[in-house]
């Protein structure tokens, strides 16, 4: 990953769902104030959504921050996807948990 080992590494992932990704933010802005490295991981709805509201240069620029994107199924198509309680829920449990079910054999 290339980042620097002495400093601790915190992952965050937000649930992909309207109202927990802002707070997630917030935590990780705090603990990488307090010296944390910072692997920011937010679906590629979620994360398309974040670059469409704050823009492109928002996600680049500090090397101890990270933005990384899993996939997560929604289409792309449907703005309000994550309003839709059940297919996030289903979403979730068959995109999310199988890559990093995936990620960690």
């Amino acid at each position: 990953m290339g980042f620097e080992t002495s400093k601790p590494h915190a992952v965050c992932v937000p649930y992909p769902s309207q109202g927990h990704v802002g707070p997630m933010m917030q935590l990780a802005q705090l603990l990488h104030s307090r010296g944390f490295f910072i692997s920011f991981v937010n679906t590629e709805f979620n994360h398309r959504r974040f670059i469409r509201s704050k823009g492109p240069d928002s996600v680049e620029g500090l090397s101890d921050f990270k933005f990384e994107m899993i996939p997560d199924g929604l289409p792309s198509s449907n703005h309000d996807a994550t309003q839709d309680v059940r297919l996030l829920s289903d979403s979730t449990l068959k995109e999310l948990l199988g890559t990093f079910f995936r990620s960690a054999v």
